[in-house]
């Protein structure tokens, strides 16, 4: 028996135990072209070295840039990545599956399903796999205040989830954001214009200031440290990314946020994937944080009370594809019917 001779089980797994690959629940994958070529990736698979960890910053940073697309898109899908290996995505419920002894070339195992990994307008519906909705409204383009209500489905159509919380915009109100929305006619966010991006978009990772997630969260949890930043000078090769800027890390823009703030407005935040793939110049590091005060305006985030964020992040399933819906009454009321809204 291979695992028998082979000492280090991270290579192959006693079977009586079985590994998350055994159960079915887990995927190894990198990055290829258009002509099946491998990307740079920070390490080949199976190199057990700090350089296979996802927060590992001493890398070219073409890997560094290839390992966060690819994160991004199994994140997008509703797998979490093993903070060791940038490699490994497993489904949240892994421990869940039974373990499974399936030939190699069992019809079960193939992979029938692309992953798209490019997230700009795509699209113009609400996917059927979406299960879970976080809809943004507020009463006119340059309004700065509005509501946000939680829906989910389950087949039977969009239903309420609790009640809508209020919730404050950019300070010039919103914009059209590059999301996954079709164009549209209307103004169009741009770097520093204090509006929020309208449209559709893939919610993020959370992150904080502690060590773990929120008691309750399935979400996946990054911890924002002294060296966190989220780049918006639209001239650097980490614009619009949050990362940690270690010595190691060239330093190639002028401005970025601090995102371990002496104050609380990102003690707790969710990430926004808009202008994802990024697009110099249309807007960065738009988050769903903590208000300043009740009601005050943003610089293009969407704030609101922490309590009510919690709630939305215990809320938030990887299985669910959440998505944020973001969209004055005018447009929504426009767009309903076409992009499968409630």
């Amino acid at each position: 028996k291979l695992w028998q001779i082979v000492p280090d089980p991270r290579y192959v797994a006693d079977p009586k135990t079985g590994s998350r690959h055994n159960r079915g629940a887990s995927v190894d994958l990198t990055l290829v072209d258009k002509s099946g070529n491998e990307l740079t990736m920070p390490t080949p698979f199976d190199d057990f070295t700090e350089k296979a960890h996802r927060d590992y910053s001493q890398l070219p940073p073409e890997a560094i840039k290839n390992r966060k697309i690819l994160q991004d898109a199994m994140e997008d899908e509703g797998f979490m990545g093993l903070p060791t290996e940038w490699w490994h995505f497993d489904d949240p419920e892994w421990s869940h599956f039974a373990l499974r002894d399936e030939p190699l070339g069992s019809p079960s195992l193939r992979v029938e399903k692309t992953v798209k990994l490019s997230a700009g307008a795509s699209t113009a519906a609400i996917g059927g796999e979406v299960k879970q909705l976080v809809v943004v409204r507020t009463s006119g383009w340059s309004e700065k205040g509005g509501t946000l209500q939680r829906f989910e489905r389950s087949g039977e159509g969009w239903k309420r989830v609790g009640e809508p919380w209020p919730v404050s915009v950019g300070g010039k109100g919103l914009a059209w954001g590059r999301g996954l929305q079709p164009a549209e006619d209307g103004p169009m966010k741009q770097e520093g214009d204090l509006t929020a991006p309208a449209g559709i978009f893939p919610i993020g990772k959370s992150y904080g200031y502690a060590d773990a997630a929120p008691a309750g969260s399935r979400w996946p949890y990054g911890r924002l440290g002294e060296t966190s930043l989220c780049v918006d000078d639209p001239k650097s090769k980490h614009y619009n990314e949050i990362f940690d800027a270690t010595p190691g890390v060239a330093k190639d823009w002028s401005s970025a946020e601090t995102m371990r703030r002496k104050d609380h407005l990102y003690k707790w935040l969710l990430n926004v994937e808009q202008n994802t793939p990024v697009q110099c110049g249309c807007g960065s590091c738009i988050f769903l944080h903590i208000w300043r005060t009740p009601g005050a305006t943003t610089e293009g985030c969407t704030a609101m009370e922490e309590e009510n964020l919690l709630t939305l992040i215990r809320w938030l399933d990887p299985a669910g594809r959440a998505m944020l819906v973001q969209l004055p009454d005018e447009a929504y009321g426009k767009c309903r019917d076409a992009w499968g809204l409630p």
